[in-house]
């Protein structure tokens, strides 16, 4: 992985693959709220950030260089992309 998440791009990327904080949490390996702060923008470390955004890579989330968010890689996905910032669900 050469380049780390943003917030608005791991939200984004758990929206689109259809994740819940929890979900993410536990598949990563992190509590919800370390997950939670990496959303909000705070302070975690990369090695965590790496957990996370290789979970969501996992599941099919495409990080662009330009910012935006997509799906694909998985069987039955056409490559879609999140342009809008989706805020965090639980």
């Amino acid at each position: 992985m050469s380049m780390l998440i943003t917030a608005s791009q791991c939200r984004m990327a758990r929206a689109a693959v259809g994740l819940t904080l929890r979900e993410l949490s536990q598949a990563a390996g992190v509590s919800v709220n370390t997950l939670s702060r990496i959303e909000g923008q705070g302070n975690v470390t990369s090695r965590t950030l790496a957990k996370v955004q290789d979970v969501l890579v996992r599941q099919g989330a495409v990080f662009r260089r330009d910012g935006s968010v997509g799906v694909g890689d998985r069987p039955g996905n056409s490559s879609t992309t999140m342009a809008a910032l989706i805020g965090p669900a639980a």
